[in-house]
């Protein structure tokens, strides 16, 4: 086990109407000039931006609004947000929604003091940024743990690319969780925001750093936990307290309490955004279809501890040990949440030709992952033919 030093310095306000608690929290910030972000229309059909408006007034807060993000957030929602941050002088964010607009807004808050040519630029790692806008998160979706860390994760439909940022700067100060609102949203998002957390979950757990058993622990109790509440959910047992066990979990799995004193892998998600990008397939569904096949060429590979990992993540949830029937029991798993675990599953023909861009788009920024260092597009390819 590494040393290390944690602190989340989110403060979480968990449960039913506790956007009653939205008031106190702008108050204490004593700010005059607020952007709104959220998507579409679920916080109007919900009843949470008439409250923040409400609030707002009562408060004297001017708000100016950049609405209608799109999921896998585009830069130009991004750039739109920051013309509006720059004309009006705007001294905090509220994101209102799921990851995607809070990833959105996290973008807006690093690009304040930036030129709009410089935005994406940072996200290529050729431009830096000093400072960002302080930020809050009223939660609408549990999937993305976005409400308790730095990454802002952006497309760039024009240029056919995605892209991550991760900076502390950018950790929301606070964040309102009502799982209550999570009722509304569809058995589809719902389950792929299962799938999310999951994955964010294996990012962690698979890791080459020994002696983790804390961490490991903690990281299979709310992997238990997901699949129980998400089971509940596809055999319509679905209530208030089953949404809020995988809000919690969601909010959990990527505060970065799970990574703590070891050292995450994380390729699987580099590989899936060319994925999401070339095929439009949701962001749970396209590391659905490559975590097993990322997982496949660490054991073939046999990559540090990732038996050992293998069999006692299929011991604890599957009452199986061998690291290969784990791989298929996981996923099954995927296929009774109705996501595809490959590529011709999702009906995609993955040519020679077609592993072979994704891997150059993979690594265009460097070598990825830990388990083992994926550091030539030999080895992306690899894992994209294993999920073809």
């Amino acid at each position: 086990m590494k040393n290390f030093t944690f602190n989340l310095p989110t403060k979480i306000i968990f449960g039913r109407d506790q956007i009653e608690q939205l008031s106190t929290e702008l108050k204490q910030l004593n700010i005059k000039k607020m952007l709104l972000v959220y998507g579409k229309a679920s916080i109007k059909k919900l009843g949470i931006y008439d409250h923040i408006i409400h609030v707002a007034n009562s408060l004297d807060i001017e708000v100016y609004e950049e609405g209608g993000v799109e999921p896998n957030p585009d830069i130009e929602s991004v750039l739109s947000g920051q013309a509006t941050i720059q004309k009006h002088d705007i001294e905090f964010i509220l994101a209102a929604g799921g990851g995607s607009v809070i990833d959105a807004a996290k973008a807006m808050a690093l690009a304040k003091d930036l030129h709009p040519s410089e935005v994406w630029d940072v996200f290529m790692r050729k431009e830096t940024y000093e400072s960002v806008l302080p930020l809050g998160v009223i939660l609408t979706l549990a999937a993305t743990g976005s409400e308790t860390n730095g990454n802002t994760v952006i497309s760039n439909r024009a240029l056919n690319d995605k892209r991550s940022v991760a900076d502390n700067q950018l950790i929301p100060q606070f964040a309102i969780i009502d799982p209550s609102y999570t009722m509304s949203v569809n058995k589809h998002h719902t389950i792929a925001g299962s799938i999310d957390i999951m994955m964010h979950i294996f990012e962690q757990y698979f890791c080459p750093t020994e002696h983790t058993d804390t961490s490991d622990y903690m990281s299979l109790g709310i992997l238990k936990s997901t699949l129980d509440n998400t089971f509940k959910i596809l055999n319509s047992e679905d209530d208030y307290h089953v949404r809020a066990n995988i809000s919690w979990a969601a909010t959990l799995a990527l505060s970065w309490i799970l990574q703590q004193g070891k050292q995450g892998d994380w390729a699987s998600h580099r590989l899936s955004y060319p994925i999401t990008m070339d095929y439009g397939i949701t962001h749970g569904h396209a590391l659905a279809i490559i975590q097993p096949a990322w997982m496949k060429e660490m054991l073939a590979q046999d990559a540090p501890l990732m038996k050992a990992r293998l069999s006692r993540l299929g011991d604890f949830l599957f009452n199986e040990t061998d690291p290969q029937k784990t791989i298929t029991l996981i996923q099954d798993t995927f296929r009774s949440f109705g996501a595809a675990s490959s590529f011709k599953e999702a009906g995609v023909e993955l040519t020679d030709d077609d592993a072979q861009r994704m891997a150059e788009k993979t690594l265009e920024l460097g070598p990825i992952g830990n388990m083992l260092k994926i550091s030539t597009t030999k080895q992306a390819k690899a894992i994209f033919k294993r999920a073809s």
